[in-house]
């Protein structure tokens, strides 16, 4: 029954297992809530980089030039955007840029001022998987119900499915959770509350696109945690979701009677963490589970033969993120990292828990994680 635990006894020379008498806590479990007109830019050999034509991206190659309405991006140069003019085939041929990362999106097409409302293709195992807008685009992004300009931070609102998109970029939420964010766990008001939140200066309104090429490395322009956008490498890259948005439901969990699902488990309930370096046993003070719609996580197989699927922003015990693993990568002290993939994710919510341990940390799969409810 002690199995993961006993997994990684070996790493830790003061393993004694004690139980901690429960200390209280609450439950926290939150509801939810490229130019259009390009030709291809071509490479050549020697010299600098090509330039973008209107609309377009910067070519890029030794010597390449950019198309006269936008240009893909030449290979062997400086980077640039390699998106095609229009939406490609379903399917069809791509060649992903090495540097793109965790990627959420390679190239992204549309007006709407909304990032997840735009049509998006991610270059995945070198054929264009294109993700159309879902029904709920179907609204304007500043509903009638919306004030006729952003409400003030704080004030009272009744409709907590109501997002406002203004024409200066700002975008509010009639939010239940304090200060608007459910990140790592939403802290619950009645009534709900206006937030807004404005671009950082330098940004594009609207929000560029994914792949179109930028010159201020590092500006980061996203909305959110959950839709990243950052100035890198030379080009606008949306990310993965970066927020701690945890596991998944049936991500199996040490506990003394046992593994049990992440997603079964509540306060009070005993599991194995990590006190200074010892395995102890501790109640659980807090469980978060957030809603999630198009999300991607990162998929790690252990060389125990473990399978974990993780959000990229949640924390290994030693602080660093899911979406930075790489094969050969330690998880623990007693885990590798066989495999790191990113992949869709099939379920409408994510887990997490918060052990009563100064680590916060837990056993998922018999590898020692670290909680995103920890403060």
């Amino acid at each position: 029954m002690i199995r993961t635990a006993l997994a990684v006894a070996r790493a830790f020379p003061l393993a004694a297992v004690i139980l901690t008498p429960a200390c209280g806590g609450e439950s926290n479990q939150t509801g939810g809530t490229g130019g259009a007109n390009g030709g291809a830019g071509t490479a050549g050999s020697g010299g600098a980089a090509g330039s973008a034509g209107k609309g377009g991206a910067a070519g890029s190659g030794n010597s390449g030039t950019g198309g006269a309405n936008g240009g893909a991006a030449g290979q062997g140069g400086t980077s640039g955007s390699a998106c095609p003019a229009s939406v490609p085939s379903n399917g069809s041929a791509c060649t992903a840029p090495a540097e793109a990362g965790f990627a959420a999106a390679h190239c992204s097409w549309g007006e709407d001022p909304r990032p997840e409302c735009r049509t998006r293709a991610l270059c995945f195992q070198n054929s264009w998987q294109v993700t159309e807008p879902d029904a709920r685009c179907s609204e304007p992004p500043l509903p009638p119900a919306c004030p006729a300009s952003p409400a003030p931070m704080g004030t009272e609102c009744s409709d907590p499915t109501l997002r406002c998109w203004y024409d200066d970029g700002t975008h509010c939420l009639c939010s239940p959770c304090s200060g608007g964010s459910e990140y790592p766990v939403c802290q619950t008001i009645d009534p709900p509350e206006w937030a807004c939140a404005t671009p950082p200066a330098g940004c594009p309104n609207p929000l560029p696109q994914a792949g179109e090429p930028c010159n201020q490395p590092d500006l980061s322009c996203g909305p959110s945690c959950e839709q990243p956008i950052r100035c890198q490498n030379g080009v606008w890259q949306w990310s993965q979701v970066e927020c701690p948005i945890c596991a998944a439901p049936d991500t199996p969990i040490a506990t003394p009677s046992g593994e049990r699902p992440i997603a079964e488990l509540g306060v009070g309930d005993l599991v194995y963490s990590v006190e200074d370096a010892a395995i102890v046993i501790v109640p659980i003070v807090r469980v978060g589970s957030t809603a999630v719609a198009r999300h991607r996580v990162v998929r790690l197989v252990l060389d125990s033969g473990s399978v974990l699927e993780m959000s990229p922003g949640h924390p290994t015990a030693d602080g660093r993120l899911f979406s930075a693993l790489a094969p050969g990568d330690a998880l623990d002290l007693a885990h590798a990292v066989v495999s790191a993939e990113v992949v869709p994710y099939p379920y409408d919510r994510t887990y997490d828990i918060l052990p009563a341990s100064s680590s916060g940390a837990y056993f998922a799969g018999g590898a020692l994680v670290g909680s995103t409810l920890r403060r």
